[in-house]
Formats: C-alpha cells, structure tokens, sequence
C-alpha cells in the first residue's frame, strides 16, 4: 500500500476515510501507523472535526482491522500463517516473538502489544490461532488501540491547531543530519568495540 494514497485517502474523504485507511493498517497492511495516525490528526484538526470522534472512529477501525487478522488467525490456524509467512521469510522471527509472549502475558500482551512496533502487527494472528477469547481480545485491543491513537492522532490534531506543525517542517533539514550523526557514532562505537 502507498503511504501518499493513505494520506489522500484521509484528506479527501474525511473520517470515512480515517476508517477504511486505519482499517487496512490495522489488518495488516504495509502501512506505518506512526506517519497514518498523525496525518489522521492533521485531517482531524484542519476540517475542525472533534478529537475524540475521531479516535472513535479509528479505535472502531482499529477493531474491524484487528478482528480480520483474528479471524485468519483463528480459522486458518497456524498452516494458514506458516503459509503465508514462506512469502515473507523474515516475518517469520516476529511472529515466534509475539506467540511466546503472549504465552507469557495473556491478554495484557494484546494491549500492551498495540504500542510495540513489531508485535502490534502480529498479535491480532497469534490470538487467532492460540484461541484467545474474543471478547478477552476484543476488550484489551481496545485499551491498547485508543491510548496508542490517542497518542499518535493527537499529537497530529495538536500540531495543526497549536501552529507548532508550520514551525517544525521548516527546521526539518537538521533531522537528518542529526540521523546520520547518530549512525556514524554507532558504527565508530560498533568499530571500537569489536577491536577491544
């Protein structure tokens, strides 16, 4: 999926478009939900629509997206998965990560997973075929969909109305520099470190 169609798809449609975009993030399309939410923020704010209608839609989006990976998780089992993880061999690390995980936790890992970038895109499949209550997940994806919504969405929602949004893209030439700062100390560290 596109990222420009994404956040065309919000600017143009409103908050039905919040819903189909977050949907399909939610269910797993290739989609970054820390570039969508904010823009969703953005489009929020510039219309004037509230805040929180907004992040009622998208938690209700995010439960539809959710609910469909569930499913396949809970119908197709663990063969589905493996399938579909020979497509994309290095999913394969996350997922075992998120499986043991969640044995660990229970339903507390479906929450706390919808703030983790890596386990966030696998938990909705592993509480499918590990036969998670759905309620259980329901209740805990939820938690977990409106505070990292809540987060994302309103920072968005708070840079639009607060002006704060203008200031900060026109100092946006020293992000990265300040990146590539940061990865040649890495590598210096990573270099010096293996010679010791």
């Amino acid at each position: 999926m596109d990222v420009a169609w994404a956040v065309g798809a919000l600017e143009q449609y409103g908050l039905l478009g919040v819903f189909i975009v977050l949907s399909l993030e939610y269910a797993c399309f290739p989609m970054p939900s820390e570039v969508l939410l904010p823009a969703a923020g953005l489009v929020l704010a510039a219309a004037r629509i509230p805040l929180a209608l907004g992040i009622a839609i998208s938690v209700a989006a995010g439960l539809t997206g959710s609910a469909f990976c569930y499913a396949i998780g809970a119908y197709g089992g663990r063969p589905l998965i493996n399938r579909l993880l020979k497509r994309f061999p290095r999913a394969q690390n996350g997922l075992a990560r998120t499986e043991e995980w969640q044995k660990k936790t229970g339903g507390l890992s479906v929450m706390i997973a919808r703030v983790i970038p890596i386990f966030r895109t696998w938990i909705s499949f592993v509480s499918g075929f590990t036969r998670q209550p759905f309620r259980v997940f329901a209740l805990y994806s939820s938690i977990g969909i409106v505070i990292w919504n809540t987060l994302l969405m309103g920072s968005g929602y708070y840079l639009f109305t607060s002006g704060i949004g203008v200031q900060v893209a026109e100092r946006l030439w020293v992000l990265p520099i300040a990146v590539g700062c940061m990865v040649c100390a890495a590598m210096v560290y990573r270099a010096v470190k293996s010679r010791v």
